[in-house]
């Protein structure tokens, strides 16, 4: 059949490529990042009173960076690698098993409350393009699905057991890294330390995506594993899958920098990759913009196109009624607010409804 013959012809471009590749993977997980590293231990071992000049430096990488960039690899977060492997090992045992298994965890489309596993061709993320972003925004498009299948962990979902605990525990680590991004961002922007709280209590609308990328098939066209958007809502705290080689045609994880060229983002070892969501450009008053970025096609037959890519995001944003308005100290005499007033929840619906094919 076209299917087997496709089959075949890619296995045998695979064969030719994967040797001599994989074994650079361990070097390159080792680069550094061209993205700024900020060292966040400061935030994460607060008190009211541990202020100092230390911590006024770090804020201030902080707003540049998010001003400049909208990414940082942050380094001194404290996730235990034990927790992070375990997730990796859990998706990838979950994502391994055939379609109708996988299909016993699907709990309705991307974005439904209750999370749990969505089939490729559920979504396309380009189509949520609107007036922001870091490149003055776009129309939404028609592109085609993303070539990616995923699974969201809520606590009071479903999901295996194994996946269950190991999502259980990374989730309260990032839980805890979103506490030390919301003292840090309050630093940077000079609110009080604990600005964000109100926003996030009793419970802000965060969630653990385990996006699965299959190898490329073929016939992927004009589609991308992950097309052009800006994420949503918060911050999106990323483990990038660590076989990304940080090279244009290698695909994996690019950003849109200032200049309009795309950065192939090399993974850094024990670092986390931030970005920030609109919402941070309504609060900011377009101080910070949220970065347009994408997953991009490897080349045919090369190892990246012929392996599996995983990648976790952990999505952050405020509790579904928060008002997001510009913040106090992003406004003033000559720079009046530039967004009306929304709340969190009605922003993320209408990008889930435009996303969603």
């Amino acid at each position: 059949s076209t299917q087997s013959t496709g089959a075949v012809a890619r296995h045998s471009l695979c064969m030719q490529a994967v040797r001599p590749v994989a074994a650079r993977v361990a070097v390159h997980a080792r680069w550094a990042s061209s993205l700024p590293v900020i060292d966040i231990s400061g935030f994460v071992n607060f008190t009211t009173d541990s202020g100092g000049d230390a911590q006024q430096e770090t804020a201030r990488k902080w707003d540049d960076a998010m001003s400049t960039v909208g990414f940082a690899v942050i380094v001194g977060h404290g996730v235990k690698p034990g927790s992070v492997n375990d997730l990796r090992d859990a998706a990838v045992e979950f994502f391994s098993q055939d379609v109708d298994a996988k299909r016993a965890f699907s709990l309705g489309p991307y974005g439904n409350p209750d999370g749990g596993w969505t089939a490729m061709g559920a979504e396309a993320v380009s189509r949520s393009r609107d007036h922001h972003g870091s490149d003055g925004g776009a129309e939404a498009t028609s592109s085609p699905a993303d070539l990616v299948e995923s699974f969201v962990y809520r606590a009071h979902g479903s999901a295996p057991a194994p996946l269950q605990a190991a999502a259980a525990a990374y989730q309260w680590e990032m839980e805890r890294v979103l506490d030390a991004l919301n003292r840090l961002t309050a630093a940077s922007l000079a609110l009080p330390a604990d600005f964000f709280n109100a926003h996030y209590t009793p419970r802000g609308e965060n969630s653990l995506r385990l996006a699965w990328y299959p190898p490329l098939p073929l016939e992927a066209g004009e589609r991308l594993r992950y097309g052009e958007h800006t994420d949503y809502t918060g911050f999106t705290i990323l483990h990038q899958d660590e076989r990304d080689v940080g090279t244009l045609d290698a695909g994996g994880l690019q950003v849109k920098m200032p200049g309009g060229e795309w950065l192939a983002v090399q993974p850094m070892a024990g670092g986390l990759i931030v970005n920030i969501g609109d919402l941070y450009e309504v609060w900011t008053n377009g101080r910070w913009k949220s970065t347009v970025h994408r997953v991009a096609n490897p080349t045919t037959g090369s190892a990246a196109a012929c392996s599996p890519r995983l990648s976790m995001p952990f999505f952050t944003g405020p509790k579904n009624e928060a008002v997001i308005e510009a913040i106090p100290t992003c406004v003033g005499d000559g720079n009046p607010a530039k967004h009306a007033p929304i709340t969190a929840g009605e922003h993320l619906r209408n990008k889930l409804s435009a996303s969603n094919v």
